[in-house]
């Protein structure tokens, strides 16, 4: 039972960890892009909509510093 307990545990961690880097098809780093999402968020919030993020829209890593 402490084992049951102690995977469903670890699952639901693993679950709600958010993944900041993911590798591409090409081997490319990609990271969430923060700037677009406020972008989305200010204008969802000037139109008086609901934003609900699943999942963040992705930047390859080096266009991300590339920007800065």
């Amino acid at each position: 039972m402490k084992l049951f307990l102690a995977i469903c545990a670890a699952v639901l961690a693993a679950g709600c960890a958010s993944v900041p880097m993911q590798k591409a098809e090409n081997d490319t780093i990609m990271v969430c892009d923060y700037e677009r999402m406020a972008r989305l968020e200010r204008a969802a919030i000037q139109e008086r909509a609901q934003l609900h993020w699943v999942n963040c829209p992705l930047i390859r890593r080096d266009r991300l510093k590339a920007g800065s």
